[in-house]
C-alpha cells in the first residue's frame, strides 16, 4: 500500500485544484475524472463528458489531464485525503488496494437500485461479458463491483513469416507445437525461436490450460502448487537452456529482436503491430496466440476501464451515472475505436457500427488475432496480494532457468511466498 502523504504537499507537488474543499453550493454535482491519456483517447473522453453533461442537469463531469509520471501515487494520496477523482482508468488489480482501504465505491448497490426501477442497462452490460471474464468484475474478495472494463486487448503471436514459410512451419496451436517450432528453428537457423514478452500471462495460461486452479479467495491461498506445475517450470527452463526459447530480450524490446533476426517469434501485446519493422525484406506474420491446450480453453484478456473512487454519496452516484452512459453500447463502441481495441461486451458487439469498425481495421492490425481468442478470454480474482502473486510466478521461473533452484524447490518456495502475499 502506498504511503499517504500530507495533503498540502500532495497538492503542491501535483498542482491540483481543491475542488472538493469549497463550501457546497446549489446546482449540479461535480464529478472529476483524472487521466493521463492523450490523442484520440483524451479527445473521446472530453466528447463523452460533454455529451453526458448535455443529457441531464444533475451532474457535471470534468475531465482533468494529469502527468503520467507519478500518476498512481498522486491519485492514491489525493483519494485518501478526500480530494481525489471519482474515476480513473486502469486495470481491476489497481482497484484492489483502494477497495481494501475503503476508498473505492461498490457500484453493485446502484445497479440493484436501477434494476428495482426497471433500468437493467448496466446489469445487461455486465452480464454480456464472456463467463470467464466476469471474474475481473465480480472477483473482488468481498464480492463488490469496484471497476468495469472499458475495452480489451491481449497477446498475439508475432513471427518471421519468411522464415516460417521457408521451414514449412505454421504458428503454434498448443505448447507442444511451440516446443517443436523451437527445436526446428534452433537446429536450422541457430537462433532462439521464441520469446515471451509477457511471461506472467503465459505462465497463467499454462496454469489454467492445465486445470491447476489459481487462487482460493475464501481461504487466501494459491491452488496451483502441484507436480504438474513443477513439470511446466522444468519444461520451460529446458526449452530456454537448449536455446529454443530466449528468456530475456537481447535488445531493448522483443519487437526489436524479432525485427533484426535475433529471435524468430514472440508472444506479446497486440499493440506491437505498430512497432515491429522487419529488416532485410522479411515479412512479419501475426496470428492468434495459444488459447487452448489439453482440451481446455483459456486466454488472458487485458481489460482496462473505470475504477470508482470514493468522494461523497451524491458524487459517487454521479460517477456511476456517467459510467452507465459511457458503457452504453454505442459509446463503448467509440471508446474501443479510440483505443484501437476491442469491446468485451456482447451488448456492444451486436452493433452494426461495431462490426463495421472490426471489419475495416487497418491492414496489418493484430486485433483480429485478439478477437479470435475472445471466446476463451479469462481473468483472475482481484484480491489483495494478487499482483504480488504475478511477480512471484516470474521470479521463481527465472530461478529455475538460471539454475539457482530446482523446479521442485522453486514451486515450493513460490507457493509459500504467494500465500504470504495473499495473507499480509
Amino acid at each position: 500500500m502506498k504511503k499517504i502523504t500530507k495533503i498540502a504537499s500532495v497538492l503542491v507537488a501535483a498542482g491540483l485544484m481543491l475542488t472538493g474543499c469549497a463550501k457546497k453550493s446549489k446546482g449540479p454535482v461535480t464529478v472529476e475524472i483524472w487521466h493521463s491519456y492523450n490523442g484520440t483517447q483524451e479527445a473521446y473522453l472530453n466528447k463523452a463528458a460533454e455529451e453526458f453533461n448535455a443529457s441531464q442537469t444533475g451532474y457535471v463531469v470534468k475531465i482533468l489531464a494529469q502527468d503520467n509520471s507519478g500518476f498512481a501515487d498522486t491519485v492514491y494520496n489525493a483519494v485518501a485525503n478526500g480530494v481525489g477523482p471519482s474515476i480513473i482508468f486502469n486495470y481491476g488489480s489497481t482497484a484492489v488496494d483502494y477497495a481494501k482501504e475503503g476508498l473505492a465505491v461498490n457500484i453493485a448497490k446502484y445497479i440493484a437500485e436501477d434494476v428495482k426501477k426497471g433500468d437493467t442497462l448496466m446489469q445487461d452490460v455486465i452480464e454480456s461479458l464472456p463467463e470467464s471474464m466476469k471474474t475481473d468484475v465480480k472477483g473482488f474478495a468481498d464480492g463488490g463491483i469496484y471497476y468495469l472494463p472499458g475495452c480489451t486487448t491481449g497477446p498475439v503471436f508475432f513471427y518471421n513469416k519468411t522464415m516460417f514459410d521457408e521451414l514449412g512451419l505454421v504458428p503454434p496451436r498448443d505448447w507442444k507445437e511451440l516446443e517443436n517450432i523451437g527445436r526446428t528453428i534452433y537446429e536450422k537457423k541457430g537462433i532462439a525461436a521464441f520469446h515471451s514478452d509477457g511471461l506472467v500471462d503465459n505462465i497463467q495460461e499454462l496454469i489454467m490450460q492445465n486445470n491447476l486452479g489459481y487462487i482460493d479467495v475464501a481461504n487466501k491461498k494459491v491452488l496451483f502448487g502441484s507436480d504438474k506445475l513443477v513439470e511446466i517450470y522444468q519444461w520451460y527452463a529446458d526449452c530456454c537452456n537448449k536455446g529454443w526459447f530466449e528468456f530475456n530480450t537481447v535488445g531493448k524490446y522483443s519487437s526489436e529482436d524479432l525485427a533484426n533476426g535475433t529471435i524468430a517469434s514472440f508472444s506479446g501485446s497486440c499493440v506491437n503491430d505498430q512497432y515491429v519493422k522487419m529488416l532485410n525484406g522479411e515479412e512479419l506474420g501475426i496470428a492468434p496466440w495459444i488459447a487452448s491446450s489439453n482440451g481446455i480453453d483459456f486466454y488472458t484478456a487485458w481489460n482496462r476501464g473505470p475504477i470508482f473512487l470514493k468522494r461523497a454519496d451524491d458524487v459517487d452516484r454521479g460517477a456511476y451515472e456517467f459510467a452507465k452512459f459511457f458503457l452504453s453500447p454505442e459509446r463503448n463502441c467509440e471508446w474501443a475505436r479510440a483505443n484501437s481495441a476491442l469491446s468485451p461486451y456482447g451488448t456492444t458487439q451486436k452493433l452494426d457500427s461495431y462490426n463495421d469498425y472490426i471489419s475495416h481495421l487497418p491492414a496489418g492490425s493484430a486485433l483480429p488475432s485478439v478477437q479470435a481468442n475472445l471466446y476463451a478470454s479469462g481473468s483472475f480474482p482481484n484480491v489483495h496480494g494478487g499482483s504480488q502473486v504475478r511477480n512471484i510466478l516470474v521470479e521463481y521461473l527465472n530461478n529455475v532457468v538460471d539454475g539457482k533452484m530446482s523446479a521442485k524447490e522453486a514451486v515450493d518456495a513460490m507457493v509459500r511466498d504467494c500465500n504470504k502475499a495473499l495473507n499480509d
